[in-house]
């Protein structure tokens, strides 16, 4: 009997030891993930910077262009709200 017991103990240590090994390695997978997620983050915010910038500097540009070449403004279109 003592034999049996020996056998399932370790059995149940080592599907122990898979299912705890089976955790660290989705926790570490989930730790790369996050750190890129986070890095992917980062670089989205810093381009949506750079975005705006270059919008603006567009903006500038077209409307020094327009008082040079004295064009009227034309008024935004899209529905209008009365």
């Amino acid at each position: 009997m003592v034999a049996t017991s020996d056998i399932r103990f370790k059995r149940m240590q080592r599907e122990v030891e898979n299912l705890r090994d089976t955790q660290d390695e989705t926790l570490d997978k989930v730790d790369s993930l996050e750190a890129a997620i986070l890095g992917l983050n980062e670089t989205v915010v810093a381009n949506h910077e750079w975005s705006k910038r270059q919008f603006a500097d567009v903006n500038e540009k077209l409307d020094r262009l327009m008082k040079h070449l004295d064009v009227p403004p034309k008024p935004p279109a899209g529905f209008v709200r009365e």
